[in-house]
């Protein structure tokens, strides 16, 4: 990524973003991403909470493990409460088609549930918008496939 582009990202999200955003407590769990068929490790540095603008929204800031960026910045939506095997089923074709990751986390260390989180990287100031509404649309859809389910059940 370009240094000035960088540097637009980072006064971005200082200014714009986490300025006056509650940051959840605590220590976090590293996230892993894999790289060429190995397994790297992304250390989570800060994340805040977006719900108050956001509903079930997290702002990621990552240590990236390679020298440049040395920052990495996800948007993040909560799909559930409580992750299951099921729900990551119904997610994961809209995931791979659209270049998100997928992944269960617990963002609140002190408690044990396990969210199913929805991640995007930003990578320039134009995409927080973008994704925020990508993002939102796919919780629409991803809730809509979720109540066919339950329909299906329920007609049994």
């Amino acid at each position: 990524m370009h240094n000035s582009a960088q540097t637009d990202l980072k006064s971005f999200i200082q200014n714009d973003i986490i300025k006056n955003i509650k940051k959840v407590r605590g220590k976090h769990a590293p996230i892993s991403e894999i790289v060429n068929n190995a397994p790297k490790t992304l250390i989570v540095e800060k994340i805040y909470d977006l719900s108050e603008n956001y509903k079930n929204f997290f702002f990621f800031i990552i240590k990236n493990y390679s020298k440049t960026p040395k920052l990495r910045y996800f948007l993040a939506l909560s799909l559930a409460h409580t992750s299951s095997d099921l729900l990551v089923q119904l997610a994961k074709e809209f995931t791979v088609k659209n270049d998100l990751k997928l992944i269960q986390y617990s963002i609140f260390p002190k408690t044990f549930r396990i969210k199913l989180l929805l991640l995007k990287e930003i990578e320039k100031v134009e995409d927080y918008t973008n994704f925020i509404e990508k993002l939102k649309s796919f919780r629409r859809e991803f809730r809509y496939k979720l109540e066919q389910v339950k329909n299906l059940v329920e007609n049994e």
